[in-house]
């Protein structure tokens, strides 16, 4: 066997029990003496399913996912902590664990007492405890506080121990799971050079978790991602630390936009909640008659807004009912003998449920898919990826806050309908179909217009009658609507307003702030200077900072016109309106730059006699 472990469709499956008695029965098989009432008296929860995994010896592979993805139970399958539900694991060499802070060494033992007692449970004879002792001591850097005992020791000084102790045994296979993130920036370099020696010089394998994308840059040179139960991506580090931050960027996205259109106070650290990003839309399928009296597969659906996949569920797979997930099947987890969902099922190696006759007292099968808010005004299509027998009708119905509202017969294979939401405004936020592209406004349906700022009281100004602005936006360098952008990138402010009657001259002011309401930067622009004379009706202007020289963080924009503005003066001129902290957007430094860059990247010119070098950290990555 050529390769240090290998998983072969793997999954691990926990049942959960309503009560502690049904949890006793099942333990001591009392359940299944009771031949009158066979049903479960649990619900399944998959943490993992169908995972299939090569890892060869002498490689550094990061597992990277979510809190709850499902990486440690993955890990406590190959350590074999855990037994699989379903598929195989094998294993080809001596695993050495660090699994949690606080496991493998005794508190009230000094550090050096549970360096010889670990070493000593490893195998070594006390002549090779004697010739490690040193190394360790000295790796860890805790020369001061060894003869310590370690419940006095620090999380950082902790894991320094437990790492320097694992890696001295020199194990075939390491398997680390986010024991290093409590170390420094050193030390966690040490530890890369130390685990590529460890594979280079005696060809071992490391299995590496963490939240953290550099630690997994820094350590492995592949990984793979794993979402609720599944691996999903599977690549070199770099290939996959990409497709991670893209999805945190996503997530970033909705946050920020979020804040635009939910603004209720001056306070905008409390804004930034999961739920105010997402609308949830309800879906469900039903037949001609109460239940179905055929079984009829469902593999999956999305939801797509043009081209792009808005939200994804893959029905059957692990997690398909998580009650943590706002995109996921509503099934018996939620709804304790509501629907006809059936449990999970697998064929020719897909997962699906059918839509059967379960005896669902709501005589449906629902699910839920969630979207950006900002999206709730633009066009969306929804596919169906089903097998329906032909012998009835399946629709697919969607819930507009009142009633369901029919969208279409199912097809074997992949049906797609396309319809469109809106929140109305006179009652109370609910949606309600509408002709497709009732609302499309061609600058990707994130603008804020002056109707939701008015809502936020987020507008003020002295002669707001005279100057109105209509909406805004940011945008990068190719025209995108965004929220997330780089240091040393393009950002560009929309401002798109409307004079009700000529005006002479105004300015045009952008302040940029950090989330505690400290100044960043205001760019000042005057009417004239761009053209702008006596102008009446709609007029568009826009603010790039290119490149942007702020560093990584969370902002907030201010967007004013003014009559005037005298720079020798601190206080606030006359306005004609303001849109107050209406704009939210977040700053990431440049892809593969770990050093802290800091608040604001300013050019340096470094001079050495007759030579002059510019350092621009914009520039950098």
């Amino acid at each position: 066997m050529d390769n240090a472990v290998e998983l072969e469709s793997l999954g691990k499956m926990y049942r959960l029990f309503d009560s502690k008695k049904d949890r006793i029965f099942d333990l001591f098989g009392i359940d299944k003496l009771c031949f009158w009432n066979r049903t479960p008296k649990y619900r399944e929860f998959w943490a993992l399913r169908n995972v299939n995994l090569i890892v060869p010896k002498g490689e550094r592979i990061g597992i990277i996912g979510r809190n709850g993805a499902g990486k440690s139970t993955m890990l406590k399958l190959i350590t074999g902590n855990l037994r699989p539900t379903e598929g195989n694991v094998r294993v080809n060499g001596k695993i050495q664990a660090l699994m949690q802070i606080g496991t493998g060494f005794h508190p009230d033992f000094t550090g050096i007492e549970n360096i010889r007692t670990a070493l000593a449970y490893a195998g070594m004879s006390s002549r090779e405890i004697s010739q490690s002792i040193d190394e360790i001591i000295e790796f860890s850097e805790l020369e001061d506080y060894i003869h310590q005992p370690v419940k006095f020791y620090s999380a950082g000084m902790y894991s320094r121990l437990a790492f320097s102790v694992s890696t001295a045994v020199q194990p075939e296979i390491l398997i680390i799971d986010e024991v290093l993130g409590a170390g420094d920036a050193a030390f966690l370099s040490k530890c890369a050079d130390r685990m590529k020696r460890l594979t280079q010089d005696t060809g071992a394998t490391v299995l590496f978790v963490s939240h953290s994308m550099d630690s997994v840059l820094e350590i492995c040179n592949r990984a793979i991602l794993v979402e609720r139960g599944e691996i999903t991506y599977e690549g070199t580090a770099l290939e996959v630390s990409k497709i991670y931050n893209k999805k945190i960027r996503a997530e970033e996205e909705l946050r920020a936009k979020a804040k635009e259109y939910r603004i209720s106070q001056k306070s905008m650290m409390n804004l930034a909640q999961a739920d105010e990003s997402t609308q949830i839309l309800m879906f469900r399928l039903v037949g001609d008659r109460p239940h179905p009296k055929y079984s009829h597969p469902v593999y999956g659906c999305r939801l797509k807004c043009g081209e792009e996949i808005v939200s994804e569920l893959h029905i059957g797979a692990p997690a398909d009912d998580d009650l943590a997930q706002f995109t996921r099947v509503i099934s018996d987890l939620s709804d304790k003998g509501g629907m006809d969902w059936s449990g999970s099922k697998k064929e020719r190696g897909r997962y699906f449920r059918t839509y059967s006759n379960c005896q669902g007292k709501n005589q449906q099968a629902s699910f839920q898919m969630a979207i950006p808010v900002y999206l709730a005004i633009k066009p969306l299509t929804i596919c169906i990826d089903a097998a329906p027998d032909e012998r009835e009708n399946v629709y697919l119905e969607y819930f507009n806050g009142q009633s369901y509202c029919r969208l279409g017969t199912l097809e074997n294979g992949k049906t797609t309908f396309g319809f469109s939401l809106q929140k109305l405004e006179q009652e109370q936020g609910e949606t309600s179909l509408l002709p497709e592209a009732a609302h499309e406004d061609g600058q990707g349906g994130s603008k804020v217009d002056s109707d939701e700022l008015r809502k936020s009281n987020s507008i003020y100004g002295s002669d707001e009658g005279i100057v109105n602005i209509k909406n805004l936006d940011i945008f990068d360098a190719d025209g995108r609507s965004i929220r997330c952008f780089f240091t040393g990138g393009t950002i560009c402010f929309q401002i798109q307003l409307f004079l009700r009657r000529a005006i002479e001259s105004f300015v045009v002011v952008v302040c940029i702030m950090s989330t505690s309401g400290k100044t960043v930067t205001q760019a000042f622009c005057r009417s004239e200077d761009l053209g702008i004379i006596q102008q009446e009706g709609d007029v568009t202007i826009k603010a790039c900072l290119s490149p942007l020289r702020i560093g990584a963080g969370d902002y907030m924009a201010s967007i004013g016109v003014f009559k005037s503005c005298d720079m020798s003066r601190n206080a606030e001129e006359e306005s004609y309106v303001v849109a107050d902290r209406a704009l939210f957007f977040k700053v990431e430094q440049p892809m593969l730059v770990r050093k802290t860059l800091g608040d604001l990247l300013h050019t340096c010119e470094w001079r050495f006699k007759d030579v002059s070098v510019i350092f621009d950290g914009t520039t950098l990555g």
